[in-house]
């Protein structure tokens, strides 16, 4: 069900080659934004990214939350936050999912889960990510 919200890519910026970790030779900084724009409220739990790193292998990196926080978005509302990739390559892209789950209630009932993060109950939604282009610029 992906009309429960919908993700953009703000901004993408290749980082400064003296910033990178070997054995990592490019990076790309970037800029997302989560909106619900449904009659739902709804929390991101988890993400799915399938990083294309030139012709090598594609990296899935999965995780639980967004950059370590498990967004509760109520209607009209957006998540915003930064990130970053690393690549060995001169090009590659990234896509992916976000998981999560919606209710009608307002006021969502949930739980604390063993990592003490509040859950809301509700119904499952995966939403993708957009497929952006990191290619580098000499």
């Amino acid at each position: 069900m992906t009309d429960i919200c919908h993700v953009e890519i703000d901004r993408l910026v290749e980082i400064a080659p003296e910033h990178i970790e070997p054995p990592y030779k490019y990076g790309y900084a970037y800029t997302i934004s989560i909106h619900n724009p449904s009659p739902y409220t709804i929390q991101i739990h988890s993400r799915k990214w399938i990083i294309k790193d030139g012709d090598m292998k594609d990296r899935i990196v999965e995780g639980e939350g967004v950059v370590g926080e498990f967004p509760i978005l109520k209607p009209g509302e957006k998540f915003t936050y930064r990130s970053y990739m690393v690549m060995l390559s001169r090009y590659g892209s990234a896509s992916g999912f976000y998981y999560g789950t919606f209710t009608y209630e307002s006021e969502p009932e949930g739980y604390f889960n063993e990592k003490n993060i509040f859950l809301i109950h509700g119904e499952p939604f995966e939403v993708p990510i957009p497929e952006f282009q990191m290619i580098h610029q000499d």
